[in-house]
């Protein structure tokens, strides 16, 4: 297991987050996420298919910052999740 940290807050930064820090998603097109996009595909059919070739989306990326310690859970889960 890894530990989960909560933003805790200190005299200096009051809401326990100093800085910012990116999550992103880079996503190739290989040449089947191509034809899906040529063929007229659903975003579902894409990030299946960038699933496949382990292409992280968004919320994995954010998640994997939470377990480096990065940022909370909550901070990810405010922007990726409707």
């Amino acid at each position: 297991g890894f530990r989960i940290y909560k933003a805790a807050g200190c005299s200096q930064c009051t809401d326990g987050y100093k800085g910012r820090t990116g999550i992103y998603q880079v996503m190739p097109v290989t040449d089947a996420i191509g034809r899906i996009i040529m063929e007229g595909g659903s975003a579902i059919n894409i990030a299946d298919e960038a699933t496949k070739h382990g292409i992280w989306n968004l919320r994995r990326a954010g998640l994997q910052k939470v377990k480096d310690g990065l940022t909370s859970l909550e901070e990810i889960n405010s922007v990726t999740i409707d």
